[in-house]
């Protein structure tokens, strides 16, 4: 069990999170490097927005092990945590080994408590060439199904087929949940920045943990793999993190396979570059549905009224799925991102010490 005092690192709100994660950040003897990413928009109560990125140990390390939070926005609480944690319980980091910390990539949805951005665009799923003809999907079929009365939220969370379809993203309608965008948006623009800067090609070894929130049994971590299955990718996927590794296109996942995620982007930095989701479930998938639809259809209001009862309502309840303010879910999290964050960071250090021999 861990104190109230190690749990103190969670919060539901963007600001808390934030000013944990800085508190943490600038007393931590590990940070080489923080900069401040500011969004053009701000938060509920005008707050600047941010995306902060910390690089803990040598910045010319040649591994590199990537952690992002929020990417689903209000799915930040989760990652933020395990975020402000690591950097309280490392005073040294294994030789040759930096690890990027990128906080809130999608600040506006931390803030506004929704899970895609201010544009209604589901980050997770706007990774895609928007040069090219964009992928087709049925899930704006289901979601109009759903608004029309033709079938319910109940219904398409018992089937997993037609939630996986729901879920996979779509390009056609952007009043609909999963909207992949129409271009790029300024958190993929950032992400793709960042990589020029952490240079793939040039790294030895690049691991990309991407925290999220929300689907599976509740507290746990699953590891997600979307690597093609023979890759080398997946490969060392299952060599750091063994069986408790899933892959969507293999049924194993709690996840089906997916359009334009953020995934795909890494994937193609290089053979060198692992990526995997650590996903914490919480309530199941029709609660998850049902606090998905109210807020869809909140946001297609216009302009929110932050101390509209009703909106807070709808917010609070998204909060309180997405990352529960509950003890027991609390340690789950973070026992289990410590327990990753040290695999990732044992394999890298005997990946290197076994390529010297």
């Amino acid at each position: 069990m861990y104190a109230d005092a190690v749990l103190s690192v969670f919060s539901q709100r963007y600001s808390s999170a934030r000013d944990k994660f800085i508190n943490n950040v600038e007393t931590s003897s590990i940070i080489e490097r923080l900069t401040h990413h500011s969004h053009p928009l701000k938060g509920p109560k005008n707050e600047k927005l941010f995306c902060d990125i910390a690089w803990a140990g040598n910045p010319k390390a040649e591994n590199i092990i990537v952690l992002v939070s929020g990417l689903h926005g209000v799915e930040g609480g989760a990652g933020s945590a395990i975020q402000a944690d690591f950097v309280t319980r490392y005073r040294r980091l294994p030789q040759d080994v930096c690890v990027v910390l990128v906080h809130a990539i999608n600040p506006w949805g931390f803030a506004w408590a929704s899970r895609g951005d201010d544009q209604g665009v589901d980050v997770n799923r706007n990774f895609v060439d928007f040069n090219s003809e964009l992928p087709a999907s049925k899930a704006a079929k289901i979601w109009q199904e759903l608004e029309q009365g033709k079938t319910d939220i109940a219904t398409v969370a018992q089937d997993r087929e037609k939630f996986d379809l729901l879920s996979e993203g779509q390009y056609e309608q952007a009043s609909a949940p999963y909207y992949g965008g129409s271009e790029p948006t300024w958190s993929r623009q950032l992400i793709e920045q960042l990589a020029a800067q952490i240079k793939p090609a040039k790294r030895k070894q690049v691991i990309v943990i991407d925290i999220h929130s929300g689907l599976g049994p509740y507290g746990f971590g699953e590891l997600i793999c979307d690597h093609p299955v023979n890759s080398q990718g997946h490969q060392y996927a299952v060599e750091l993190f063994g069986a408790t590794v899933t892959e969507p296109s293999l049924g194993t996942s709690s996840s089906g396979t997916k359009l334009g995620l953020h995934d795909y982007f890494w994937h193609q930095q290089g053979d060198n570059v692992c990526f995997l989701t650590l996903e914490f479930g919480t309530f199941g998938t029709q609660q998850m549905l049902q606090v998905l639809s109210d807020d869809q259809k909140l946001q297609q209001k216009g302009k929110m009224d932050w101390s509209d009862d009703a909106t807070m309502d709808v917010k609070h309840a998204m909060q309180d799925f997405f990352c529960p303010d509950q003890k027991q879910w609390q340690e789950l999290v973070l026992f289990r991102g410590r327990q990753v964050i040290e695999m990732a960071l044992d394999g890298l250090t005997e990946h290197a010490n076994h390529n010297a021999r």
